[in-house]
């Protein structure tokens, strides 16, 4: 720990030294905040005590400037001017910390252990987050999720037969790459790997992209083209978002897949090829059957072995892992140099639901690096996915998506009521929690459960 005191009384630097040196830690003191910003320029610190009010540079700048710096650096003010306002602006500012003038040496190094504390777990979280980021995954799909060890159990077993697979999950939860880590694990490895989104084309493309056609099949075609099934012989094809093909092309390959065979649009001649098909989809396939959108026995000659694919809102240990990995992807790929992610900003990222699971996450990491200007993405560079009243949600498909989607946002809406039912409680009676639960007619343990539950704290309160 190497810790930084900047205050323009010299007795104070030097009673700060003393009682960091007993302590344990290495400290430096530094009588203007201009000479202290220098000191940081050459030197990693890793808590900084500063004073709020000196002659030419305040402890306010000097916070502003480590917060640039690196967001994780402990501060914490001391001054004479011990007010509730600047109290509050610091802590809105990023102050871990408020020490008033005049305080005790036990008053310091109570504060001085809770800094540090602060610090280590900050620490901690960094580098458990980078080596989890490199140990951790299956086949390029990083997670650590029992959820997902599931999934990689049963990848492991269908990979090596020549088994159809059905991959079910939401959009964006990796169902590719859960179907390239099949062929990856298979012994049709060496050979080609397809993947055709079967939503971006319409039944007669469709059908031309799978089977081919011949010279004068349509119009614009002026000379024979094979198919994606004919190409990719003995290699794996993943049709995803299979729940729109028409009926028409369904019936087409479900010859297919009872065959191996099919006839190229245009042509006489059947081929017969070795072709091993991955299908995934993002909706209820029996509803569909129900409604007649699916035939029934397509349905049941590709339901042989479905994998499920949580989303990313059942599986939270993975987001930081995801972050990280994010992170250094496109760290390296816009030549910058972010190397961690502030805590503020982690926890927004884990505290979101992620309506777009993965693929949405992946494009706000990106966004945010862009947009950060030092080496630690911080929350000020995440874009504003925060607020779910900015960002529109998702579509529900289906009916249960349905419910759960209207029970996010009455959650969503319940708590931020609550939450600034607390706050103007406690404004209109300066902060008095006895007061404020009196007069909003609740017991004082009950409205201290509800603080508890929105993380106001007592010392929020006093400060």
């Amino acid at each position: 720990m190497k810790i930084l005191v900047i205050d323009d009384d010299l007795t104070v630097c030097k009673s700060c030294q003393k009682i960091v040196k007993k302590a344990g830690y290495e400290v430096d003191y530094s009588l203007s905040g201009h000479e202290a910003l220098q000191m940081m320029e050459k030197t990693a610190y890793d808590l900084v005590f500063t004073d709020l009010k000196m002659t030419e540079m305040g402890g306010m700048e000097v916070l502003r400037f480590i917060k640039t710096k690196d967001p994780d650096i402990v501060v914490v003010v001391i001054t004479g001017y011990a007010t509730v306002a600047s109290a509050v602006e610091t802590m809105k500012t990023g102050a871990f910390d408020y020490l008033p003038k005049p305080f005790t040496p036990a008053e310091f190094r109570a504060v001085l252990s809770k800094a540090v504390e602060e610090r280590k777990a900050t620490l901690k979280d960094r580098e458990l987050a980078t080596q989890r980021t490199i140990t951790s995954g299956f086949q390029e799909i990083v997670s650590e999720s029992p959820k997902m060890e599931t999934v990689f159990n049963m990848i492991k077993k269908v990979a090596p037969t020549d088994s159809n697979v059905l991959i079910v999950g939401e959009s964006g939860t990796g169902k590719e790459l859960i179907a390239q880590a099949i062929h990856k694990l298979s012994k049709r490895k060496a050979r080609k790997f397809f993947a055709v989104d079967c939503a971006a084309l319409s039944g007669t493309l469709l059908e031309s992209e799978l089977f081919g056609h011949v010279k004068g099949a349509f119009t614009g075609a002026i000379h024979n083209k094979p198919g994606v099934f004919e190409v990719a012989n003995h290699g794996t094809v993943f049709l995803d978002e299979i729940c729109n093909i028409n009926m028409e092309v369904q019936g087409k390959l479900l010859r297919f897949l009872q065959e191996r065979e099919f006839l190229p649009v245009g042509a006489t001649q059947t081929k017969s090829v070795d072709v091993r098909l991955v299908f995934a989809t993002n909706k209820d396939l029996k509803e569909m059957v129900a409604h007649r959108t699916l035939r029934e026995d397509f349905y049941y000659r590709i339901f042989v072995y479905p994998i499920s694919v949580p989303p990313l809102r059942d599986r939270k240990s993975d987001i930081p892992l995801l972050a990280y990995h994010f992170l250094k992807r496109y760290s390296e790929s816009f030549g910058k140099s972010l190397r961690s992610i502030s805590r503020d900003a982690m926890k927004a990222l884990c505290e979101y639901e992620w309506p777009g699971n993965v693929r949405q996450l992946e494009n706000v990491i990106q966004a945010a690096v862009i947009a950060s200007d030092t080496n630690i993405l911080t929350y000020k560079d995440l874009p504003e996915f925060r607020d779910p009243q900015k960002v529109p949600y998702v579509l529900p498909r289906t009916n249960i998506e349905l419910k759960r989607l209207k029970k996010e946002l009455r959650l969503k809406t319940v708590e931020k009521v609550e939450r600034d039912f607390l706050i103007h409680a406690l404004k209109r009676n300066d902060w008095n929690v006895t007061r404020a639960a009196k007069d909003v007619g609740m017991q004082r343990t009950n409205f201290q459960g509800l603080m508890r539950k929105h993380g106001i704290g007592a010392r929020d309160v006093k400060l």
